[in-house]
Formats: structure tokens, C-alpha cells, sequence
């Protein structure tokens, strides 16, 4: 299924503008018009497009252009650009791409919205790799059009619709892979703030930081030279951070009687006397098998490079490339778990319980996110791939299976606090307050409706909650299941 991420927009012309062309373009590349259209509202572009008797009809633009309201799933964030905006922006994007299984086929829109709107979205879809963004260029529509800004016949519009730069091909383009070292330069400076927790009057921070940029540049130029030798250089370099790192924790608990001897002794010396007093100090559910061979394989990917042999092959390659994932893993690593033991403050965590929910344990106001995901859909599919050489099967199956959602959304969204998060073929994710009763009448209907296909149901106060309720729900015998759970 196609699918658009699009931002409202209290212009109309230009939001159904957008979509139209949109549609268009996704028949270009896809060769299918689009299923689900994702529209980011605020608060102002959903009343106006909705609410405002004076807006221009939309709606009836799209069906003009074969594009049907029903495709459209309404969503209102308000970005405020806070903390907590922004992390609901990204997961819900990130929820979209994440559902886009299969061969790529999400198109992102940069027409509407704010500045700062558009820059968010495309920096989101640049991490969450969505390949296709456009836009309407205004100053070639212009140019086109010579008149005001109306409902715009499509092929003007496709001729102005231009895809956004592709930004990752900055690692392609630029030397030293810089979209890739602005990634890892945050990484850094967080690692790097860590490292001089740990003693902020003996750390170098500057040389530890520094190292770790011209590091990951080091890697990257042998990327780009595929230079065996430059490979080398680069894991080096990077043990070099480390071995600060175990060196700091050294001297700052005295690890030997003889403070100068931790500047005489060998990388492997040093995390050997670092794990002599982890065994000495740590509970017994630390698991030291996993301790030594982190400590091991880390410690055999630098002597294998700084140890050189007479031949440079290209393992140095892959070998360079663990170096960077696995040396961010392992200063991690021992700034979080080895140096609380070292410092004798261990954090203890409860462990964590789920427990089943019922409608007793839930608040007549509490709102609630539910999961509901039909029952091997994709199974039925199968057999009627090898089964029938009726395609009319098909489209029946997924006529009904849409139109049940659809039902089960209106029943939603009746309710007092029923919101609609997240809709794509047989899945739906809601928010709000219903009993279990009302669950199993959603089930109902979804089993009438497609003439016996069931449908299970998770819910629980976190997305965390409702992902493993729902995963518990299909696993029970027969599927067709409701399960609320809590995690303690």
C-alpha cells in the first residue's frame, strides 16, 4: 500500500493541492494511487478544513481526483517544539515507517506547514531513511499558473511537485561522510561527558573527545579510500580512547598499590586488574562470563591491529567497523555498570512484573491505549495465493476487511475519549476508555463483517504495555483474544 505523511494546512487550496499531486506522483513510482494518507494537523488547519463553513470544498476536490476522503487519518499534534512534542511527533512517524513493510512506498510532503514544521519532518524521515520527499516548488507554480492560488489541475502541479535533496547522499558526496560524524559527534559528547564523571579533576576530556572524532573521520576516509592501512590507523586511534577510559577508573580507585605502575602496564594488564576487582565486589547474578569476553573480543580487535602482521587484507575493513560500534558499546559499557561496581554504588533495580489487568483495576477516567491487529491475515493470504485463481477473492477479503475497521473506528469515536493514534489495513491503535465488553463487541464486528475473520485486542497505560498485551493476545489458543497488562 502507498502511503503520504502530510502536514495540515488552513489554506485548503494548497493542503488538497499537495495530496492531489501527491497521489499522482505516487502513481508514477508505485504505480498505485495512495491508500492511507497521514494528515499532522494543529489545532488551527483541522477547524479551519473541518469545522469553517467558509473553506473552500476540499474534499470534493479529492474525489474529482479519485482521491477519497476515507483515505485520509487525521492526527493533531501540537508541535510546541518542547521535549515531549517532539518525541510524539517522532514516534508517530517513526510508527508510520515502521508499519511500511515490504518495498518502500511512503512518499513524505514538505508543502505545508511551518518552517520549523518542515525542517523537523525532514530531518525525522532523513533518520528514519524515507527516500521520497517532495514538495510543491510555489515560484515555478507561479510561473505556471500566472494567477491566484486555486484547486490547480494536476498536471500543472506535477511539473512544480520537485523531490527534496536526498541527504543521504552527503556521505556520498562529501569526503569525510559528515552527515555520519554528526551523528557520532553527539554520541561522543555524551560518552565524553561520562568519562569526566568519573574524575573531573584527571580526565582529559578534550584528548578523549578528540580522539573519538578523528577516530570515526579515520574510518570513514578509509571508506571512502578503501585503504587497508587507514583501517588500521582508525581502530588504533580508537583503542587509545580506551585505554584512557580503563586508566582513569585505575587511578581513581587505586587499583594498584603503586599509582605510576598503571602508566607501565599493557591495555590487556590493565582490564585484567579491572576485572580482579569486579569479581571481588560485584553480586552474584553479574554476569562475569559475559565481562570477560566483551573484555576479550575488544582487546583482540585492537592487538590484531596494533600487533600488525606482514599482510594488510581486507578483514581490516570489517574489523574497523566493529571497532567503531563495538568501542561506543563497550566505554558505555563500563561508565554505566563497571564504574557504579567500582565505585561500590551499585544500583539496584526491582525487577519487573507483568500482570494481567481487568476492567476492576481500571478508572472510570483513566485513558488507555489499545492494539488491535486482525488474525492471521497474512495466512489467509497465502492459501489463497496457492488456493484460487479468483482475484475478486482478493478484493473481497480486503473490502471487508476495510470496511470493518472502518466500523470499528466510527464505534471508537463516539465514545467521550475515544482518539484514533494509528490505522493501516487491519490494524488500529486508539486511546481512551472501554470495558471489556465494548472490546469484544469491536471483535464482533469485525468477525460479521469479514464473514468470520477474527481480530485480537492488547491494551494496557503505556505503547510499551499495549505492543507486548497485543503480542500476548495472538499468542493464545485460537487467537480472537483480549489482554490488558501492567508492568511493575
Amino acid at each position: 500500500m502507498a502511503k503520504l505523511i502530510v502536514y495540515g494546512n488552513p489554506n485548503a487550496f494548497t493542503f488538497a493541492n499537495s495530496i492531489v499531486v501527491a497521489n499522482s506522483k505516487s502513481i508514477e513510482i508505485f504505480d498505485e494511487p495512495l491508500t492511507n494518507i497521514f494528515v499532522i494537523h494543529s489545532q488551527e488547519s483541522y477547524e479551519f478544513l473541518y469545522r469553517n463553513p467558509n473553506c473552500p470544498n476540499w474534499i470534493e476536490h479529492l474525489a474529482d481526483n479519485k482521491v477519497a476522503h476515507d483515505a485520509l487519518i487525521n492526527r493533531s499534534i501540537e508541535l510546541s517544539f518542547s521535549d515531549d512534542s517532539i518525541k510524539i511527533f517522532i514516534e508517530y512517524i517513526e510508527m508510520i515507517a515502521s508499519n511500511n513493510t515490504g518495498e518502500s512506498k511512503l512518499i513524505v510532503d514538505l508543502t505545508n506547514g511551518t518552517s520549523p514544521q518542515k525542517n523537523l519532518l525532514s530531518v525525522v524521515a532523513y533518520i528514519l531513511d524515507i527516500k521520497y520527499k517532495f514538495a510543491i516548488d510555489v515560484i515555478k507554480l507561479n510561473q505556471r499558473i500566472k494567477g491566484k492560488l486555486e484547486f490547480i489541475p494536476v498536471a500543472d502541479l506535477l511539473t512544480s511537485y520537485v523531490p527534496a535533496p536526498d541527504t543521504t547522499r552527503l556521505d556520498d558526496i562529501a569526503y569525510l561522510g559528515l552527515a555520519e560524524v554528526a551523528r557520532y559527534k553527539r554520541i561522543i559528547e555524551l560518552q565524553t561527558q561520562r568519562f569526566k564523571n568519573i574524575d573531573s579533576n584527571a580526565a582529559d576530556e578534550y584528548f578523549f573527545r578528540d580522539n573519538l572524532i578523528h577516530s570515526i573521520q579515520l574510518k570513514l576516509q578509509g571508506d571512502k579510500k578503501r585503504d587497508n592501512t587507514v583501517y588500521r590507523i582508525a581502530v588504533s586511534s580508537l583503542s587509545a580512547s580506551i585505554e584512557e577510559l580503563i586508566t582513569l577508573m585505575i587511578s581513581k580507585y587505586q587499583l594498584y598499590s603503586n599509582p605510576d605502575d598503571v602508566y607501565k602496564k599493557t591495555l590487556g594488564k590493565k582490564i585484567e586488574v579491572v576485572e580482579q576487582k569486579v569479581k571481588q565486589e560485584t553480586s552474584s547474578d553479574f554476569d562475569i562470563t559475559f565481562f570477560e569476553k566483551f573484555n576479550d573480543f575488544i582487546l583482540y580487535l585492537r592487538n590484531s591491529t596494533t600487533h600488525k602482521g606482514k599482510l594488510l587484507t581486507d578483514i581490516e575493513k570489517f574489523k574497523a567497523d566493529l571497532s567503531v560500534k563495538m568501542s561506543f558499546l563497550f566505554i558505555e559499557f563500563y561508565t554505566d555498570i563497571i564504574h557504579p561496581i567500582l565505585a561500590k554504588n551499585i544500583p539496584v533495580q526491582k525487577p519487573k512484573q507483568i500482570r494481567k489487568i481487568f476492567d476492576k483495576d481500571i478508572s472510570d477516567n483513566e485513558i488507555l491505549y489499545y492494539g488491535l491487529d486482525g488474525d492471521n491475515t497474512g495466512e489467509i493470504l497465502e492459501n489463497l495465493f496457492f488456493d484460487s485463481s479468483d482475484e475478486k477473492l482478493f478484493s473481497k477479503i480486503s473490502d471487508s476487511i476495510t470496511q470493518a475497521i472502518s466500523q470499528i473506528r466510527e464505534k471508537i469515536l463516539v465514545s467521550s475519549n475515544g482518539e484514533i493514534i494509528f490505522q493501516a489495513g487491519d490494524d488500529l491503535l486508539f486511546k481512551g476508555n472501554f470495558c471489556s465488553k465494548e472490546l469484544r463487541d469491536m471483535q464482533n464486528i469485525y468477525q460479521n463483517v469479514t464473514s468470520g475473520l477474527t481480530c485480537s485486542i492488547g491494551y494496557g497505560r503505556s505503547l510499551k504495555e499495549t505492543f507486548l498485551a497485543l503480542k500476548m493476545a495472538k499468542t493464545q489458543p485460537n487467537k480472537n483474544s483480549v489482554v490488558g497488562i501492567e508492568i511493575r
